[in-house]
């Protein structure tokens, strides 16, 4: 549809659909910063910027319809049988605790870094398992639904080279994270968004990017409130 268009329509388009990108990526960090800044306990502050990325997806989905006129996603699934959706989730899941290890490379080679802000979240998960269910499902659904479903599709409009895409969108994706002040934390995150990226510019499947999304933060989840509980 988009090369029906006038070069002027076009350019108009691109201008509407990188504002969407803009809006997309800076969303979270406003409101956000405005959730930190309040009065609110831990708890609670990390509970309503859940609730942000449920905003946002619903505000870019309404932006895609009345400012963009097309649909949120613009990349139909292609038709998979149930053999390859649980191939692919067992796939990357795997692939992603490759990137873990990965990221984890600094450590090793004597990188020293404070985890006083994943510990932090962990302690406060030990007694709010609805809490952790309710972050793991968020983080699944919205991130990417923004970052792939919406970044990556808006920016693949916008330039010829299909990795520059991947890449910006990685690296969006990976700046989110920055509460954790990990640098394990944005090697792991940025190259899981190269991995989900090329897989869904390949096979256009958002939901298994959202279920293994899903597992990767429940499960390891679990496996630190777990190991936390055991070590008091």
């Amino acid at each position: 549809m988009d090369d029906q268009l006038l070069p002027s329509q076009k350019r108009r388009q691109n201008a509407i659909g990188l504002a969407g990108v803009v809006i997309a990526i800076l969303f979270p960090f406003v409101l956000s910063l405005l959730i930190i800044m309040s009065g609110l306990n831990y708890p609670d502050k990390v509970l309503y910027s859940r609730f942000i990325f449920w905003a946002e997806v619903l505000f870019l989905m309404l932006y895609a319809s009345k400012a963009e006129h097309r649909k949120f996603l613009i990349w139909e699934d292609k038709p998979a049988d149930i053999g390859f959706f649980i191939g692919s989730i067992v796939a990357l899941y795997f692939l992603s605790l490759a990137c873990g290890i990965i990221g984890s490379i600094p450590k090793f080679l004597g990188w020293h870094e404070s985890n006083a802000a994943f510990k932090r979240i962990v302690a406060m998960f030990i007694n709010r398992p609805w809490l952790m269910l309710f972050t793991a499902v968020t983080a699944g659904v919205t991130e990417e639904l923004i970052f792939r479903g919406y970044v990556l599709t808006r920016l693949s409009l916008l330039f010829k080279n299909k990795y520059i895409p991947i890449i910006i969108s990685a690296l969006a994706f990976s700046s989110l994270h920055y509460s954790y002040r990990s640098l394990r934390e944005y090697i792991l995150t940025f190259l899981i968004g190269i991995l989900f990226g090329v897989y869904y510019q390949q096979y256009r499947n958002i939901k298994v990017l959202i279920v293994v999304h899903f597992m990767i933060d429940i499960i390891s989840l679990e496996v630190w409130t777990h190991f936390s509980k055991l070590i008091k």
